[in-house]
């Protein structure tokens, strides 16, 4: 029921939540690189430059990205967030785990 209350703010949900498929239809068509652009210009008009901002550094391993019969290790990211507009700043993927 969370999801929902969280949902309704942005959505009118006359029917409840919408299925995952019809949410995949969305999303599916947006190309990633208007996408990314778009996003950073928005970005960057609710983020002044950082100061004194604290932005925090993360990284984490993507449970279930690994393969073992491929030889594939799990997906690594590491994450620059602001915590004032508790927004993700940045992801890079990294090739193994290491220092972030």
């Amino acid at each position: 029921m969370s999801k929902y209350d969280w949902l309704e703010q942005f959505l009118a949900l006359p029917e409840a939540i919408p299925c995952a498929d019809t949410f995949r239809r969305v999303f599916e068509p947006i190309k990633a690189k208007v996408f990314e652009g778009c996003f950073r210009r928005w970005v960057e008009s609710i983020v002044e430059a950082p100061g004194a901002q604290v932005i925090p550094i993360d990284g984490k391993a993507l449970n279930s990205s690994y393969d073992r019969e491929q030889g594939q290790s799990a997906l690594h990211l590491v994450s620059a967030w602001s915590s004032e507009h508790r927004l993700v700043l940045g992801q890079v993927k990294q090739d193994k785990k290491s220092m972030e």
